[in-house]
């Protein structure tokens, strides 16, 4: 079950927790792996290197994915060099907190470019890829605040609501070719941009958490793993919520 044996995936932002566990989830259930960073070698060649120590083929690309050619660029690399795209995961993604009277013009096109306009931009140059052989999946990482809303994120969230806007939008158009679009939600996750909480805030989100705890990067990277396989295939345009009952 979840065989990923043959196929080939691009994993953005793979130099974070959370999309450096992905990858290897990836690996570990077949699956070829090519590993994106932005601006943090190290962490991403050391995946790579983990990969390949699995005996998957692995490979490291860089590139600014809200610059449309970049993405373009990034994805012909990946196929260049792993032969094909089955899988594409998009991580990467930034958070820049701070209160709405204080989100200024910058803070939220960095926001909006880098969370929503890379995914699309990768997605169109994925796609290419995955229509032609008639099989794909896009995983893109959403968030819960895109249903609860969160202080002091109102760009953030956002960007997150505008990637379940795009994915279904995306669902429609590429699913007569076999390429399925869904988000991958997670709640308060531990590592991460969750760290940066004070312990007041972890204290009160915690209370409204059905299962009283945060859940783990491996738990998320599960979700990506079953979207991306055979069993997941009658299954886009949706959204697969990983957040212990804090949203329901």
């Amino acid at each position: 079950m979840f065989d990923l044996s043959g196929k080939v995936a691009l994993v953005t932002g793979s130099s974070g927790s959370l999309g450096g566990t992905i990858a290897k989830s990836l690996a570990l259930a077949g699956a070829d792996v090519a590993c994106h960073y932005h601006e943090r070698p190290e962490p991403a060649a050391a995946l790579v290197d983990e990969i390949v120590g699995m005996g998957r083929r692995s490979v490291l690309l860089q590139g600014d994915l809200s610059d449309p050619e970049e993405a373009e660029r990034v994805v012909e690399e990946a196929v260049a060099q792993l032969g094909t795209l089955h899988i594409l995961v998009n991580n990467a993604g930034v958070n820049r907190e701070a209160l709405l009277i204080r989100q200024t013009p910058q803070l939220v096109e960095e926001v909006l470019r880098s969370n929503l306009a890379s995914m699309l931009y990768m997605s169109r140059a994925a796609a290419k890829v995955m229509a032609k052989q008639r099989w794909g999946r896009l995983i893109h990482l959403g968030s819960v605040v895109a249903h609860t809303g969160s202080t002091a994120q109102a760009a953030y969230a956002a960007s997150k609501a505008g990637i379940e806007g795009m994915s279904r939008a995306i669902a429609r158009e590429l699913g007569p070719r076999n390429v399925t679009s869904n988000v991958l939600a997670p709640g308060f996750i531990s590592g991460g941009m969750s760290e940066r909480m004070s312990e007041e805030r972890r204290a009160l989100l915690l209370a409204y958490i059905a299962l009283g705890r945060t859940g783990e990067v491996e738990e998320v990277a599960a979700g990506a793993v079953f979207l991306a396989s055979e069993e997941a295939g009658y299954i886009t345009g949706t959204v697969l919520h990983v957040n212990g009952g804090m949203y329901m």
